[in-house]
């Protein structure tokens, strides 16, 4: 699926992503950010951050950047924003793949049901170490191929039949590997342990 495609899907969902992915994908988004370790007065960003489920599980002494490719996902962000006065938080609409920020410009970084969204995950990995600064966290909330050889056959079979935009094959020690960025911990997420939380330093 390439990038326009990627956001045309978000788009026609962006109305209902939150009563389909809300709830149930919320224990994630909470221990994900809880893996940030963030303290006071930390710049954060968060790529693909939708339509801002995450943004209640922040500190309010944190400063959040929030981006992602749908204008229709982020005026639903924009409502969270406006109804909770989250005036620690900024939206803009953007590509992962080439962000306009500078070199280190945050201290941490959420990626949370994203990075398997994406047509050039390892080009976005690149970005995000880019813009995180040396030593900084790097926090992926995601389903990734199972490294069960017979449950990861399956997942590349169904992989270009899902449906909102994602895919199932998406190899985590492959694109790790890829971009030289190593993990520091890794643990399971959500409904039946499906989903990982990882968190990685960013060794630039």
């Amino acid at each position: 699926m390439n990038i326009e495609s990627v956001e045309k899907v978000y788009s026609n969902y962006s109305g209902v992503y939150d009563l389909i992915f809300g709830k149930i994908f919320e224990s994630g988004r909470e221990r994900g950010i809880e893996l940030l370790e963030l303290t006071e007065d930390d710049n954060i960003l968060e790529v693909g951050v939708g339509t801002g489920l995450s943004l209640p599980f922040y500190p309010r002494n944190c400063k959040i950047m929030g981006v992602d490719l749908s204008g229709k996902m982020l005026e639903e962000a924009e409502k969270k924003v406006r109804e909770n006065r989250f005036n620690n938080v900024k939206l803009i609409k953007m590509d992962a793949t080439k962000m306009e920020f500078e070199d280190n410009s945050f201290d941490s970084i959420m990626a949370a049901y994203f990075i398997s969204t994406v047509p050039e995950p390892v080009k976005v990995v690149h970005e995000l170490k880019r813009v995180c600064r040396k030593g900084g966290r790097i926090v992926f909330l995601n389903h990734f191929m199972s490294r069960n050889r017979f449950i990861a056959g399956f997942e590349k079979v169904i992989s270009p039949l899902c449906w909102i935009g994602f895919r199932t094959d998406l190899n985590l020690y492959e694109l790790l590997d890829e971009t030289a960025l190593k993990i520091n911990t890794e643990e399971k997420a959500n409904l039946l342990n499906y989903w990982k939380i990882v968190q990685c330093i960013n060794n630039k």
